[in-house]
């Protein structure tokens, strides 16, 4: 099979021409301007090496901030460890994880992804008409179910190399204590994952944050089969439409069914890996 290049936006853009970036995307320009302000990481196209890097040429040309990745990037990339409580030591961040501690000092290089719903968004997460649970066996096992488990919730990622490998671990609105915060935490469970980040950005001198995910509303994924799925709802390599699941499937099934979360975290990795 042929190699998936794919060709991101990497926001902010400059002042773009809606008319020209429409025509290269394939869209109406109604249809083209919520993808073209949407401010965070997102696949806009796919295709082979010549055309992907012609499409990226005509978007930059047309305003856009895009990058050209090989899809196999998205692949090795770590599923969430979640963190069950942690401790703000006087030189490192103490992390729980499983029945393990990982000891992150304030100055190693991290990079932080902060995912939070917007304030409107139900607590619980919208009805779930198609969101049916996954197998044992499905591609992506117990990092994906992880993955489901907090596709709803404000989740902070720390993506950071340790012994030579690339690990990360994910601070989690309902599944991480944060009794290490004292009193600054917030009032609400969505306020103390704030809370950490502004913490960590106090604390860790290397620490580089992508907030793009930041009041962005998670998506449901498009679901085969379910007949009330409105397949004009979103145009191209949106999440949740066919096209974009079909394209994650060729590179690997484990992406097939990536939460819209877990898609960005790993687009915003990779986007700053690239190089």
């Amino acid at each position: 099979m042929p190699p998936q290049i794919l060709v991101v936006s990497d926001p902010p853009h400059e002042e773009v021409d809606h008319d020209a970036a429409a025509e290269i995307l394939g869209l109406a320009v109604g249809e083209a301007r919520p993808k073209i302000n949407f401010w965070a990481p997102e696949v806009l196209a796919a295709s082979d090496p010549e055309r992907a890097t012609e499409a990226a040429a005509a978007l930059r040309r047309a305003g856009l901030s895009v990058v050209v990745l090989d899809g196999e990037q998205l692949v090795d990339i770590p599923w969430p460890a979640l963190v069950s409580s942690f401790e703000l030591g006087e030189s490192a961040l103490l992390a729980r994880v499983e029945d393990y501690e990982v000891r992150l000092p304030y100055d190693l290089p991290i990079l932080g992804v902060y995912c939070r719903p917007p304030a409107d968004f139900p607590l619980g997460g919208p009805p779930r008409e198609g969101e049916r649970p996954k197998p044992p066996e499905a591609p992506g096992g117990e990092g994906l179910a992880t993955a489901e488990a907090i596709q709803w919730m404000s989740i902070l990622d720390l993506y950071f190399t340790q012994g030579g490998g690339h690990e990360r671990i994910t601070i989690a609105r309902d599944l991480t204590d944060f009794s290490a915060l004292g009193n600054p935490q917030g009032p609400t469970a969505t306020e103390t994952v704030a809370a950490t980040v502004a913490e960590l950005q106090r604390r860790c001198t290397r620490l580089d944050l992508d907030t793009r995910l930041e009041n962005v509303r998670p998506r449901q994924r498009f679901v085969m089969g379910d007949a009330g799925f409105d397949l004009d709802l979103r145009k191209r390599y949106s999440f949740g439409t066919l096209l974009l699941r079909q394209m994650l499937d060729s590179i690997s099934p484990e992406l097939r069914d990536l939460t819209q979360y877990e898609l960005g975290s790993r687009l915003a990795y990779v986007l700053r890996h690239r190089g």
